[in-house]
């Protein structure tokens, strides 16, 4: 009879584990979310806009980016813009993140002062050609509603900072990495793994 009812636990318990598996395997798959720009480009001062070019920060112009937000299914836990260079060295080892919303995921003119201010991404001494400096966007992010979000970089004056886009880029433009809150029932299914986990541990079984 204990014997039965051993097996029959044994069964149970294999088969929780299996659930937390598929539960983890669903977390892992679900923390890389990579977006890629809507367009990108380059606005002047005088209104000029070019997109068929890399992302230039160089004051008075701005490399602006924008990415579509509708790929964002679940909360947001943490949220990324990468950058990486297209143009060596990178003469300001500082820029100005800006953020805004977009209806349109296109750049214009109006682009050029739009987005509230972020912060300072600090470049890393050493960033080289295909290597990605972050940003983080996340507070940011979750309070967004519109169907694109963009991104004014800004250079300090006369300094010169260029980097990737999608018509010239060394590996990938800009993108924008969003790693998503998992959803309360995969919560769950891990929290009630978590237990089996000891029990096996501490019976050795």
């Amino acid at each position: 009879m204990y014997r039965d009812l051993f097996q029959i636990m044994n069964k149970i318990e294999f088969g929780i584990m299996a659930v937390f598996i598929v539960a983890m395997t669903q977390v892992a798959s679900a923390s890389a979310l990579v977006i890629n720009p809507s367009d990108d480009g380059s606005v002047y001062l005088d209104g000029g806009v070019l997109t068929n070019c890399y992302l230039t920060a160089c004051e008075p112009t701005r490399g602006v980016v924008e990415f579509p937000t509708s790929q964002i299914l679940w909360p947001i836990s943490t949220a990324y813009l990468s950058v990486n260079p297209y143009g060596l060295p990178l003469w300001s080892k500082t820029v100005q993140i800006y953020g805004y919303g977009s209806s349109d995921g296109q750049l214009t003119s109006s682009d050029y002062d739009a987005g509230n201010y972020l912060g300072v991404l600090i470049l890393p001494e050493d960033l080289g050609y295909g290597e990605d400096a972050l940003f983080e966007v996340t507070s940011f992010m979750q309070g967004v509603s519109t169907p694109f979000v963009g991104f004014n970089i800004r250079s300090e004056y006369a300094k010169t900072d260029i980097f990737s886009s999608l018509e010239y880029n060394e590996g990938h433009s800009a993108q924008l990495l969003v790693s998503p809150i998992p959803e309360p029932s995969t919560i769950i299914l891990i929290l009630a793994g978590l237990p089996l986990l000891g029990f096996r541990k501490n019976h050795g079984s």
